[in-house]
């Protein structure tokens, strides 16, 4: 075997095993407060978040979650709205689905990418939502 296909067999290798899928206890890594980063609309239009007034906070227990807008607090804390949405998560093949339904409106979103800091979701419609974890604005990232 020359050189050239040994270094491509072992970057598969490599890759294949370095791709990993989020298992169903990574997904309480979604818990807690988390804020837009990034938005790609299906045409390829990208929106970049550099501040953002309003968080997300998220709180998953056995496959059920709710998602509440919060207002953070300059003094610390945070002041919650009156809107949350509810949504359940099912595994469909290696990916993870989110399904919400509000009274105006019912869609899904599909798990791309989730760990401690981040997660990417790509709804029905092709948009896909990059969120960073929120750690306030009084520890100098903000």
């Amino acid at each position: 075997m020359n050189i050239k296909k040994t270094v491509l067999i072992l970057f598969l290798v490599t890759f294949c095993f370095s791709c990993s899928t989020t298992k169903k206890e990574d997904l309480k890594n979604l818990n807690g407060y988390w804020e837009i980063k990034e938005v790609k609309q299906e045409n390829g239009k990208e929106i970049v978040f550099k501040f953002n007034e309003m968080v997300d906070f998220i709180e998953v227990k056995n496959l059920n979650g709710i998602r509440k807008k919060v207002q953070p607090s300059l003094e610390g804390g945070y002041k919650a709205t009156n809107d949350a949405e509810n949504f359940t998560i099912s595994q469909q093949g290696e990916s993870w689905v989110f399904h919400y339904q509000t009274e105006l409106d019912e869609w899904t979103e599909t798990l791309l990418k989730l760990n401690e800091n981040e997660f990417i979701v790509k709804n029905n419609r092709g948009i896909t939502y990059t969120y960073q974890r929120f750690n306030g604005y009084l520890d100098g990232t903000k």
